[in-house]
């Protein structure tokens, strides 16, 4: 075995610190975790998609695609008749 020593490692940590400590780092913390899970998660509970239909990778991500355009017709639609407002981000707002 053989054990090296990253000389870097606390250089480069200091600065993902310091970019995670930002203001540009705070908002996107922000606005990543209102992004992605949540859709995931509103898929499996709210319209009971556990499954795939398809075994194949290819015919998986057909289906996903098209399970995801639907969905996004549907937000659409929803925007177009004002039950949802357009997102327009937390930049007022300071966090502690």
């Amino acid at each position: 075995k053989v054990m090296k020593i990253n000389e870097q490692w606390e250089t480069l940590k200091e600065e993902s610190h310091a970019n995670i400590q930002s203001e540009k780092g705070i908002l996107n913390r922000q606005i990543r975790s209102i992004q992605t899970e949540g859709h995931f998660g509103d898929i499996k509970e709210n319209d009971s998609f556990r499954r795939f239909n398809y075994r194949t990778s290819e015919k998986v991500y057909k289906e996903f695609m098209l399970y995801a355009i639907g969905r996004n017709m549907n937000k659409y639609h929803r925007f177009l008749h004002d039950e949802i407002k357009k997102f327009e981000g937390k930049t007022e707002e300071k966090t502690a």
